[in-house]
């Protein structure tokens, strides 16, 4: 798995330019001369520093079967977060903590535009909740909707590991570089689905095929308990006093596993294995999920 992710990665040019970037930048960081008569300003060495801070995303998924999904609208996540330094020298520190995040992406199932496009249905109860759909032939009892769209918004607890490399002291502000991983473990996952609701022989109910929106629909069962990602960034200090300093950072974040339940383990979601057949299989849209994020806070 590893060795298709770097493969893959390796064919986005941009990255390829951001990497070549940091790796220019960290080499030259810790003997970058003052310009324009800016002081060098020195302060205490701490072994460990502690921070706060805040945090907004924006957030995508990249379906694996790109001609039968297809990446919807990014979304806006936010969230907050503490943070712990471990000072090896002035140059260099383990960043961990833990950040509480919200991820919000849209995932397009129905698309007129892809050639192996496929209807996607599922049932509701009487409380708005997912029904198990086990039989191959018959949909469970309950609303019946087709999906046409998909906006999740999950919620996670994160744990990040990070290297950073940063300059001296430049008038008031220090540069720096990062790189490393993270884990992330959800504690919430809602949905909010465009749908079109159907008879028992797959009909629109208004006969136009209008569409609706489901709200805040729980679907904890339907994504994966865990993300691995790897992480890039770079940002800077700006000293107010002594050691406290506000720092405002970039990062963008690819992560490892899909995070979508793969067919076999989907429980509700159906397709037609052909048109008007009456026999149903499960959907599994695997999708790689990843995020651009802003930060910052105070670090003391």
């Amino acid at each position: 798995m590893l060795v298709n992710f770097f493969l893959s990665l390796y064919k986005y040019t941009l990255m390829n330019k951001f990497l070549l970037f940091l790796s220019f930048y960290l080499l030259l960081s810790t003997n970058i001369v003052p310009q324009n008569n800016d002081p060098i300003v020195k302060t205490e060495f701490r072994e460990y520093r502690f921070g706060i801070t805040a945090l907004s995303s924006l957030g995508w998924l990249t379906p694996l079967q790109q001609k039968i999904y297809s990446r919807g609208k990014i979304g806006l996540g936010f969230g907050w977060g503490f943070n712990v330094e471990k000072n090896f020298n002035p140059n260099t520190s383990f960043r961990t903590g833990f950040s509480i995040s919200t991820f919000k992406a849209r995932l397009n199932y129905y698309d007129d535009d892809l050639s192996l496009n496929h209807k996607t249905y599922y049932v509701l109860d009487a409380q708005e909740e997912f029904v198990n759909w086990s039989s191959n032939t018959t949909p469970p009892d309950g609303d019946l909707y087709q999906l046409i769209n998909r906006k999740y918004k999950i919620n996670y607890f994160n744990i990040p590991f990070i290297l950073k490399l940063k300059t001296n002291e430049i008038g008031y502000f220090t540069y720096y570089g990062e790189f490393g991983a993270s884990i992330g473990f959800k504690t919430k996952a809602l949905v909010e689905d465009d749908i079109i609701a159907l008879d028992s022989n797959l009909l629109s109910l208004d006969n136009f095929g209008n569409t609706s929106t489901k709200k805040d629909i729980d679907i904890k069962e339907g994504t994966k308990t865990i993300r691995l990602g790897l992480s890039l960034g770079a940002g800077a200090e700006y000293n107010l006093s002594g050691n406290t300093s506000l720092f405002f950072q970039l990062n963008w974040n690819y992560f490892l596993l899909d995070q979508l339940k793969s067919a076999d383990k989907e429980k509700f979601l159906r397709k037609e294995t052909s048109e008007a057949s009456g026999i149903f299989e499960s959907v599994g849209a695997k999708s790689i999920p990843g995020t651009i994020v802003l930060s910052f806070g105070v670090l003391f």
